[in-house]
């Protein structure tokens, strides 16, 4: 059955960043309605704590997306996934089960708001920087973040440029929108099987991004 994103773009007035994901997990995954709200099994939110020395009362509810909206107005942070519509493959939260996919438009969202300046995103493949690079000059396979928006901005006639991977694992690269250089950060992804293991290099690869 075909999904719709349930969630709008968030993006607050003389926001410098955006942040960009694939698609919300299943319903039943959710603690609340807005992006990254399954707690259990994602850190991202977790993650945002460490960044802005910030603690956060409420992880359920409405409560919990009023204080996460308020972060991101005070430190001028935006929200999107790729992923308007698909099809779930397998009933489940994976997005290399996501399917007949098509795009949120990304690139008028950055058009639009002339005061973002980069873009980072949550998931990627991985490899060295020429086999990311290659790999990224191709349609996706594994529906990360990195290779949708990759694919959008080829459809509109804009090319990422420079991706490499620097020393600590942070993946970045830059494209040209209009008059802008957009710069891109691609951290290791927020999800909990792999921030439990990695704890200290995703926390730092998020924080050199911001920081950039």
């Amino acid at each position: 059955m075909l999904e719709i994103h349930p969630f709008k773009p968030f993006v607050p007035k003389g926001a410098s960043a955006l942040i960009v994901g694939t698609f919300p997990p299943v319903a039943q995954y959710r603690d609340f309605e807005f992006y990254y709200p399954n707690n259990m099994g994602n850190r991202f939110w977790i993650i945002m704590e460490y960044v802005f020395n910030h603690k956060f009362r409420y992880w359920k509810g409405g409560a919990a997306i009023e204080e996460r909206k308020a972060l991101c107005e005070r430190e001028h942070i935006a929200i999107t996934d790729m992923i308007e519509k698909c099809i779930r493959t397998e009933g489940n939260s994976s997005d290399k089960n996501l399917d007949k996919i098509e795009f949120r438009n990304a690139h008028k969202l950055l058009k639009d708001c002339s005061t973002i300046q980069k873009v980072i995103l949550t998931s990627r493949a991985d490899g060295n920087s020429e086999q990311i690079h290659k790999k990224h000059l191709s349609r996706s396979r594994d529906n990360s973040a990195l290779e949708l928006l990759n694919e959008h901005l080829r459809e509109n006639g804009i090319i990422i440029r420079n991706l490499h991977k620097r020393e600590s694992g942070l993946i970045e690269g830059e494209f040209r929108l209009v008059d802008r250089k957009m710069r891109i950060f691609v951290p290791y992804t927020p999800v909990a099987r792999w921030y439990n293991s990695q704890k200290r290099k995703v926390n730092d690869m998020y924080k050199d991004s911001f920081d950039a």
